[in-house]
């Protein structure tokens, strides 16, 4: 093969793979429940002033915000139910202030890609 084509196999490589990443879905978070969610990051990106738990950073998948209510998304083959709880209570200023009750949707475990994933949403007390 000359360099032309494999120059031409891996610009065709990185374009398909950016084009499966645009087109993916968004994060499936309830819009019924007054949530809307935002499209995951590959990179695990999530806004910093949403996260206040140094434990959480770079292992939640979104993190977002309606009216009062906050809801993070994670994989949880990355970090589990009682560390992203801990996060919650550590934005809310503190253990036990996240009430996952009164925001509505608490809980909700599912899969995504294959993998096990969870949507946590809380209220502050």
């Amino acid at each position: 093969m000359s360099i032309t084509k494999i120059a031409l196999v891996f610009a065709s490589v990185g374009f398909l793979s950016a084009c499966e990443e645009a087109l993916g879905p968004n994060a499936g978070l309830d819009p019924a429940n007054g949530i809307v969610g935002t499209r995951p990051s590959p990179s695990g990106h999530v806004d910093a002033a949403l996260v206040r738990a140094p434990a959480l950073i770079g292992k939640l998948d979104t993190a977002s915000m309606a009216g009062s209510a906050l809801t993070y998304a994670y994989f949880t083959d990355v970090i589990g139910e009682i560390a992203v709880l801990d996060g919650a209570d550590s934005y809310c200023g503190g253990a036990g202030k996240a009430n996952l009750n009164a925001a509505g949707a608490g809980l909700v475990r599912g899969v995504k890609e294959g993998r096990g994933y969870n949507t946590m949403t809380f209220a502050c007390r």
